[in-house]
């Protein structure tokens, strides 16, 4: 779905507003949406893992970003999440290897694993994505879903301009109150369950 979908949706309280405002407003509103609710969650995916190296890549499709990784599983078991910090301790100078029992992340493109793997395997890596800065679209599992909230939140990007045929404190203040609700609902529903479990979504690109 592309952002500009929104439009007619987002026209009834923003009249006139351009079409690379709106543009912008959803998007920044969809980054916001899936950071704060780990709603778009591909296929978990994967991951051989060799021996020596500790740091690790997930397949990100085009137009999106990694947001965070979720799990790490071998097979039946979770590695336990630490700070960066944390996983530095563990892993010190790097002259000993063995299983890895915790993993990292520093930035929202790699992760690390701790201690530096002994041996090769396969790790099973659950993630959540984001859109990116310049992206165009998302998937249509997460816009035409999660429409409503989306809207709400381009809308309180949008009124909160100045001076703007289509400015508005209150309605501004009250789309973004509109949206913080329904996103913490989402949010809850996609950590701890609802009729159909979290959204996992096979790979298409947010354009």
């Amino acid at each position: 779905m592309k952002y500009l979908d929104l439009g007619p949706f987002v026209r009834v309280e923003a009249q006139g507003v351009p079409d690379f405002l709106l543009e912008r407003s959803a998007r920044e509103s969809a980054i916001d949406f899936c950071v704060t609710t780990d709603a778009y969650r591909p296929e978990p995916e994967d991951v051989t893992v060799s021996k020596g190296i500790s740091e690790y890549e997930v397949t990100i499709p085009a137009g999106a970003e990694l947001n965070h990784i979720i799990d790490i599983f071998r097979d039946r078991d979770r590695l336990t999440p630490v700070s960066y910090s944390r996983l530095l301790e563990i892993t010190g100078k790097g002259t000993i290897q063995s299983l890895p029992t915790k993993y990292s992340q520093r930035d929202n493109t790699i992760f690390y694993l701790a201690p530096i793997p002994a041996s090769s395997e396969v790790l099973r890596v659950l993630y959540s994505l984001k859109p990116s800065a310049t992206s165009t679209a998302i998937p249509d599992t997460i816009g035409k879903e999660y429409r409503e909230a989306l809207v709400h939140g381009t809308l309180y990007r949008l009124q909160m301009m100045p001076n703007q045929p289509w400015s508005s404190q209150s309605q501004a203040q009250n789309n973004k109150m509109l949206f913080d609700k329904r996103a913490t609902e989402i949010m809850r529903q996609v950590r701890y369950g609802y009729a159909g479990a979290a959204l996992t979504v096979r790979y298409r690109g947010f354009g």
